[in-house]
């Protein structure tokens, strides 16, 4: 969907921190990100081939922060944090003097700010495979049918070591007991390791990413013990024919059937969670824009996030971006219309604009009401 064309319509079926002084600061602040600002670490892809997995985000960039794990949780974690620190450090430096921030400067997301921070880690995402999934999505390139790998003694080594590097992270106090907490391994109802996973966040602030095939009792309980708790599904789709052409599978009807026991188990209305994977010519059409909408206000969501195809971020044409602005923008368009906010923190700053500048045309010329 082009710039100034829109869908083929159809009718629906915390805590207060301390300025770090460091010697890239200066009057104007530094350049750093959300991420490297609240210490985040990222347990993210496949962590038994010895690559370094532990990383400030996850970007789709080459040379993003990252380091492999030591012999100890301690050494990790020592070694992870050193490792930011001198990221932080390159701020002034010319790109061609870089050591340790090469990914960074490629980022859209590494600005320069006056940046905060009390050196504790606010944000641990557990995106670690091998890791299990029923689901099939057309825009996933991990690991398919990864449960059978468990029976490797080097991948349980491996989650031991993660799992050290957590534990040795929460007893040293590095962790603020506010942290958010991303179970995004696979699918966390099937995950070999669930119930350890579940000892380490108990009722903690978490974000649950499920594919919502199953319900799970102890999400259910996280949800109804830590108001600030969520899940997150990307739906993707309003209609079961979307919901299929993109997951592979056809009960769509069984996922949202969980969606309403999720809900119904939550502290508080905002618990449920959605992300809508934007894929031109697949799932930008009015009928599945206007039923996810009804869907989002069965089940009082007020906030959704939009997201892009991240293999495609950094080599997609002009065309492509143009086309993927235009889809953005009429389902902003939208939720506007419909009393929804949004993020869409995936998007480039330059894709949010024109995505922006699209919706509010739409809604000036009243072409979305």
């Amino acid at each position: 969907m082009g710039k100034n064309k829109k869908p083929a319509r159809k009718k629906p079926q915390g805590k207060k921190t301390e300025h770090v002084i460091n010697s890239a600061s200066t009057d104007t602040g530094y350049f750093s990100c959300a991420l490297l600002n609240a210490l985040a670490v990222n347990f993210n892809g496949r962590i038994d081939t010895g690559e370094k997995r532990v990383r400030s985000c996850c970007e789709p960039v080459e040379d993003v922060p990252a380091v492999g794990f030591g012999e100890t949780g301690k050494e990790t974690i020592e070694s992870f944090i050193q490792l930011r620190n001198n990221v932080i450090s390159e701020s002034a430096l010319p790109a061609s003097g870089r050591t340790f921030s090469n990914g960074c400067v490629k980022c859209a997301n590494y600005q320069q700010k006056n940046w905060q921070n009390d050196n504790l880690i606010h944000y641990v995402n557990l995106s670690m495979y091998p890791a299990p999934c029923q689901c099939r999505c057309i825009y996933c390139g991990v690991y398919k049918n990864d449960g059978e790998k468990f029976s490797n003694p080097v991948v349980r080594n491996s989650y031991e070591k993660m799992f050290g590097a957590i534990e040795y992270a929460q007893k040293s106090g590095l962790i603020t007991p506010d942290a958010t907490w991303q179970v995004s391994s696979g699918e966390i109802t099937i995950h070999p390791y669930k119930d350890r996973i579940f000892s380490i966040v108990k009722n903690q602030t978490a974000v649950f990413y499920t594919n919502c095939f199953k319900y799970d009792e102890q999400i259910g309980e996280n949800l109804s013990a830590n108001s600030r708790s969520a899940i997150n599904l990307s739906i993707d789709s309003g209609t079961p024919n979307t919901w299929r052409k993109i997951k592979g599978f056809d009960n769509f009807d069984e996922v949202t059937d969980n969606l309403v026991k999720y809900y119904k188990s939550s502290a508080r209305a905002g618990q449920i969670t959605l992300k809508y994977i934007v894929l031109p010519d697949i799932n930008d059409n009015y009928e599945d824009f206007a039923s996810v909408i009804e869907i989002m206000k069965t089940l009082k969501v007020k906030h959704l996030t939009l997201a892009r195809d991240g293999r495609t971020k950094y080599s997609e044409t002009p065309e492509d971006s143009e086309k993927l602005a235009g889809a953005a923008g009429y389902l902003l368009a939208m939720l506007h219309t419909n009393q929804l906010t949004y993020d869409m923190f995936t998007f480039s700053p330059i894709e949010r604009e024109k995505a922006l500048l699209f919706a509010k045309k739409l809604v000036s010329t009243g072409e979305v009401q």
